[in-house]
């Protein structure tokens, strides 16, 4: 089985296409002898300004700051700095633990010259690797860098390719740890894990009649990036150079933000959908931690997220239960009957929450599939409110479905 990130590699994404001088220019080497990606401010090879830039080692995936320092014809230096995590002073630069010192060869193709720091000195050898366009100012410090990654990509649907960002495209296009198979007779699939986050995130392995999924593999490697994205972006705020108003309190500890804690289960799988949900506890910093369970459904052959709008008809254009829905839930639902869950119910105000939060997902059971019910997408004042509490055979369901869905469940 191969996926998306193994099949695109370094040597068909090196074609520039006349980049501007301010536009980042991102090179692939060595350092010493490790592999490394660094992305420039603009283009080394024909400077507009001083150069910043940031870095990261392939096999750690987190950036590190570098700072303009000095620059002449042909030569440019830059102060790496040193992980300051909470002793990082608000306003205060953080402290350089190292210099690098390049010098321009072939217009601007490669660069080559040492890292040094005290009375280590190690090469350094670099490859312009690709160049992404600049929309607005174009960005002068390693947080402009920084800051281009977080707002471009997460929690966004904007793709990460070596168009929009050889820098972060080639950061998560790494070999993953591939857990066992396992599944159903007729669908199986696997977890993938990126050995540097940790994390596992699901993949389809095999589907009988082999019909088409790999719009559905590309789109939960999507979502595994993103996620591996805010990982290590967290996991950079060590550096002062990256934090935009000073220390981040309880997010400058050189952690994944406990996002390598989070966990993913594949609820459902047929040859034609998948459920799956993702649950966990990240912080990065801030008032207080993220807390999520979400499920999903896609349609396996088209990589199409299924909301509640895509499965059942009576749903209103703003994607909300209507009438009938409404009253089938309120009414089949198991109700508690124990006091304390009772007040607790009361307390969440359970039977409004269903009117503006209800989702839906998928469990399969054997050859048994079940419609399962809950809420989700709570405030976080209120994330303890939210669980499932319907399951019911799919075939009980049939008159309240939409008919694209019932086929695709058939």
């Amino acid at each position: 089985m191969q996926f998306r990130s193994t099949l695109l590699g370094l040597a068909g994404a090196t074609v520039l296409a006349g980049p501007a001088a301010a536009d980042p220019m991102t090179y692939v080497g060595t350092l010493d002898k490790l592999a490394i990606v660094v992305e420039f401010t603009g283009d080394p090879g024909e400077p507009s300004g001083p150069l910043a830039a940031r870095y990261h080692y392939r096999a750690q995936g987190a950036d590190i700051p570098l700072q303009a320092k000095s620059q002449t014809d042909g030569t440019f230096e830059l102060a790496e700095e040193e992980a300051c995590r909470e002793a990082c002073e608000e306003g205060k630069p953080g402290p350089i633990g190292a210099t690098w010192s390049l010098t321009v060869k072939n217009g601007g193709q490669t660069l080559e010259g040492t890292w040094k720091a005290g009375k280590k000195v190690f090469d350094l050898k670099l490859e312009r690797a690709g160049v992404r366009p600049v929309e607005g100012e174009p960005p002068v410090t390693p947080l402009d860098l920084y800051n281009f990654t977080v707002n471009t990509f997460y929690q966004t649907e904007n793709p990460i390719t070596i168009a929009s960002s050889p820098y972060d495209f080639l950061r998560l296009d790494m070999p993953y740890d591939v857990g066992e198979k396992q599944g159903w007779p007729d669908a199986t699939f696997v977890y993938v894990t990126d050995p540097r986050t940790k994390f596992p995130r699901p993949r389809i392995h095999s589907l009988a009649g082999r019909p088409p999924f790999e719009k559905a593999n590309d789109l939960l490697e999507d979502r595994h990036w993103v996620d591996n994205i805010a990982a290590l972006s967290c996991k950079s705020l060590q550096y002062a150079g990256f934090q935009e108003y000073g220390p981040v309190p309880g997010g400058s500890d050189g952690t994944l933000g406990y996002y390598d804690e989070t966990t993913s289960k594949v609820l459902a799988l047929t040859p034609k959908l998948i459920s799956w949900s993702e649950s966990g506890s990240v912080f990065c910093g801030g008032a207080h931690p993220y807390n999520f369970l979400n499920k999903f459904v896609m349609d396996v052959s088209s990589g199409r997220m299924l909301g509640l709008g895509d499965i059942f008809t009576d749903v209103t254009a703003e994607g909300l239960p209507g009438e009938t829905l409404l009253g089938y839930v309120r009414e089949r639902r198991e109700k508690p009957t124990d006091q304390v869950e009772i007040d607790f119910e009361a307390e969440c105000g359970t039977d409004d929450l269903i009117s503006q939060h209800l989702a839906a997902s998928l469990k399969r059971d054997g050859d048994a599939m079940k419609i399962v019910l809950g809420l989700s997408g709570l405030p976080h004042a209120i994330q303890a409110c939210g669980d499932d509490f319907m399951e019911v055979p799919a075939a009980d369901v049939m008159s309240l479905l939409k008919p694209e869905f019932a086929a695709l469940l058939n």
